[in-house]
């Protein structure tokens, strides 16, 4: 018995060490990245080219988040206006998309139609292809037609990117809510609209939370899209905004690090409110329907 023991001991450990080693090199691999830009942010410029084997500044230094925080500063006014860019190009991404993601989803998962198979699977083939496929003939397009540096075209082809993927979580999600209840509708005379909305809808919140936090981040995140569509100060991101922190001869790597670690606070933000509604609706929405 106590030589069983001892076995089972050993099975539980073995598992263990590996699930607490695996955690944490994910930690390493995602925190690093964070650590190591908060660490150039606050070393002086002259600092960082000092011949030294210390991790450490000797000198901790704001200076760098005083340049992006100060109004008066050059680089404080293209930050703000590169923040102020990615906010109206993320909402206007989530004005266009969500009901157009939302309706599509459960016309896809309630109502029988022709094409609506090829549709869904259509859906899948698009999420697979890269952004690089698309850019070149998007930027023709743009440039013919004169669409290049607008907020509301960008938007657009945030839109075309993240609504397959979108569509796909919540027309499953949707296909997963018991059909009785749709049925007891049409039975006291909703129509398939005043179904989804008195009936789908307020018990969806967790797949569309979900889905518009999903937008936002990836939104949020962009930087091969609107580095050729939207490269002009009255349009561009913040991501594309701190990558310019730099002159003919010198990167500010301090004043970058720092704009870096700034960009990430909304995102970050949404990501905690939102992120029990992200677990519930993915889990949820990932069953093939």
């Amino acid at each position: 018995m106590k030589n069983d023991k001892k076995r089972n001991k050993t099975r539980k450990k073995g598992p263990d060490i590996l699930y607490s080693a695996a955690s944490l090199i994910f930690l390493v691999l995602t925190l690093g990245p964070f650590i190591w830009a908060f660490i150039i942010s606050v070393t002086p410029e002259y600092e960082m080219f000092t011949n030294t084997l210390n991790m450490l500044p000797k000198e901790f230094t704001l200076g760098n988040y005083e340049e992006l925080l100060n109004m008066e500063s050059q680089y404080s006014l293209r930050f703000s206006e590169g923040m102020i860019n990615s906010l109206k190009a993320v909402a206007l991404t989530l004005l266009i998309g969500q009901p157009v993601a939302v309706l599509t989803a459960y016309a896809l998962s309630s109502m029988k139609f022709k094409g609506r198979a090829f549709i869904r699977y259509g859906l899948l083939i698009t999420m697979v292809i890269p952004v690089f496929a698309t850019i070149i003939p998007l930027f023709r397009i743009f440039s013919e037609h004169r669409l290049l540096d607008k907020s509301f075209w960008l938007s657009l082809v945030y839109v075309s990117s993240f609504l397959p993927m979108n569509t796909w979580l919540m027309s499953n999600y949707f296909a997963s809510i018991p059909k009785e209840l749709s049925e007891a509708a049409r039975v006291d005379g909703c129509g398939y609209m005043g179904c989804f909305f008195k009936v789908i809808l307020p018990i969806s919140y967790p797949i569309i939370a979900a889905s518009a936090l999903i937008m936002f981040l990836s939104s949020w995140g962009q930087y091969q899209i609107p580095l050729i569509l939207a490269s002009s100060a009255a349009t561009k991101p913040v991501s594309i905004v701190t990558s310019e922190f730099m002159t003919k001869d010198t990167i500010f790597y301090g004043v970058t690090a720092a704009g870096g670690l700034l960009a990430v606070i909304p995102p970050a933000l949404m990501a905690l409110l939102f992120r029990k509604y992200l677990i519930t609706g993915m889990t949820q929405g990932s069953v093939k329907a």
